[in-house]
């Protein structure tokens, strides 16, 4: 069983970024997981809706993914096999992935020698949970990541329903942001609201008409002028 109160945790968060951090913390102590990627996808690219990990470069690995790399995935099959209203699961190893340019920055780079996707297939859409690790173990603990799967995507569902006053809630957090650190931007400002409203890069995006790589060029900047690493921070700072 996993922790409850790990469970609660991830349950517990608010904004897709604190989401991400709780549900590796919980990742990593429950089968030594390293990253970990969930995304929604229905006909075309994924939406990518929760990323962490404990290396670098997660950002530039989730929009590759997302943009490049999603139909070579050999997970694809097991997606489109499910039937609507059942999950999935596979296990996928570094050298099944046929595609060099994926395989070496997603596997090789990161050095992860395999990855576990738990799915879920609604009617018209699916999300997927994908846990990376670095050492292949022939005995991890299916059941317990199968449980914090469930948890995830449990937990991502209820954040992506919409705010009944998100416009109120964005326009709240953006003046507690400029009030609490005027050393922002507009710009930042806004994408540091939105972030800790729960919206992904790609949703920032499009509501600001600026490409995904731009909105992570912005809260970078952000946390770097603030000196802090990770929404959660962000978030502590204004609430006090």
């Amino acid at each position: 069983m996993i922790d409850p109160d790990r469970a609660a945790a991830v349950l517990d968060a608010r904004d897709l970024g604190l989401f991400s951090e709780r549900l590796l913390e919980a990742a990593h102590s429950a089968a030594g997981i390293e990253e970990l990627f969930a995304y929604r996808v229905a006909e075309g690219a994924p939406e990518t809706l929760a990323s962490s990990s404990d290396l670098g470069d997660v950002a530039e690995r989730a929009e590759a993914y997302a943009r490049r790399y999603h139909r070579s995935d050999p997970a694809v099959a097991a997606r489109l096999a499910a039937r609507p209203g059942n999950a999935f699961v596979c296990r996928i190893p570094a050298e099944a992935i046929e595609l060099g340019a994926y395989r070496k920055l997603c596997f090789e780079q990161p050095r992860f020698s395999e990855k576990i996707c738990f799915g879920w297939k609604a009617q018209d859409y699916s999300l997927v949970v994908t846990f990376y690790q670095r050492r292949r173990q022939d005995e991890v603990d299916m059941a317990q990541l199968g449980a914090l799967a469930q948890i995830a995507i449990t937990g991502l569902t209820r954040l992506m329903r919409p705010h009944p006053k998100g416009a109120s809630l964005i326009g709240t957090i953006e003046a507690r942001l400029a009030a609490s650190h005027p050393v922002l931007t507009g710009r930042e400002n806004q994408v540091c609201a939105r972030t800790l409203a729960g919206r992904t890069a790609r949703q920032i995006g499009a509501e600001l008409g600026l490409g995904t790589g731009t909105v992570l060029t912005y809260r970078q900047r952000a946390y770097q002028k603030l000196r802090m690493s990770k929404s959660s921070d962000l978030l502590a700072s204004i609430m006090t």
